[in-house]
């Protein structure tokens, strides 16, 4: 597996482990004082991880047709016209969604250990082969000093079926990893969190790592969709700032995928 999966259009990850090595600056930046212009809605000191409430996954569960059609792929370019407008966004900050180009950014990360979430971590990204279309979408909110982002993925035939059975199967034996990149190295734990119930199969999980204000947390939520897989990740440091990614907008998300699939 190639460790360009972690090339990101938004440096994501690459970021978060500059969070890490630059946490008391981060901390700073995480007074109530902070300007408008930062990236999501702030929660108490210590983040809120309740389940996510069925109410909030229900608009975007699937019932179980009497005969299953196959969804078909959807372009790159569709992926963007199914992702979320900004406008209906509440206090949102950021960009639409994009076509995303696998190794945009450039960012060279290498794994010193870990080679099972690697390969997690691959596929809930969108690195395979053959390339799906991808699409791209950064989220910031204010109020809150981190953001997140989400990628769509779609694939042929049962390939989405596959790679999200990839990201279930590593995430049983993948609990830990460290990575050197540009920014620094970057130790990780990862725990399985319940899973919302959403398209056609889900999970949740997040990658912790220790820093002196407290834990930096991504956490990610990866959902089937008929050939799509949808990854949102949302960071957030000693729990400052809203550890997950809002709900109701991923069951949105799914939502219009399941539209645009027909």
């Amino acid at each position: 597996m190639r460790t360009g999966a972690f090339r990101r259009s938004s440096g994501f990850l690459v970021l978060a482990a500059a969070v890490v090595l630059s946490a008391s600056a981060c901390a700073a930046e995480a007074q109530p004082s902070m300007p408008a212009s930062a990236s999501g809605p702030s929660t108490p000191a210590v983040a809120s991880q309740s389940p996510i409430p069925a109410s909030a996954s229900e608009p975007g569960a699937v019932s179980s047709p009497a005969v299953a059609r196959p969804a078909r792929r959807l372009t790159a370019e569709e992926l963007v016209e199914a992702a979320l407008p900004v406008g209906t966004v509440p206090d949102l900050i950021g960009e639409p969604a994009s076509v995303f180009h696998t190794g945009a950014d450039g960012a060279e990360v290498k794994f010193l250990s870990g080679s099972t979430c690697r390969e997690m971590l691959d596929a809930a990204e969108g690195e395979q082969t053959p390339a799906p279309a991808k699409a791209f979408q950064p989220f910031r909110w204010k109020g809150d000093v981190y953001g997140g982002s989400s990628l769509l993925a779609s694939y042929e035939g049962s390939s989405a079926k596959e790679v999200f059975a990839k990201v279930r199967e590593d995430l049983k034996t993948c609990r830990h990893f460290e990575w050197q990149s540009p920014a620094g190295r970057y130790k990780a734990t990862v725990s399985v969190l319940s899973a919302p119930r959403l398209g056609g199969e889900a999970v949740r999980f997040e990658l912790a790592a220790p820093v002196e204000p407290g834990p930096s947390v991504i956490e990610y939520t990866v959902v089937r969709v008929g050939s799509t897989v949808a990854r949102f990740s949302k960071l957030s440091i000693a729990g400052r700032d809203v550890r997950a990614f809002p709900p109701v907008l991923i069951a949105e998300q799914v939502t219009r995928l399941q539209r645009a699939q027909g």
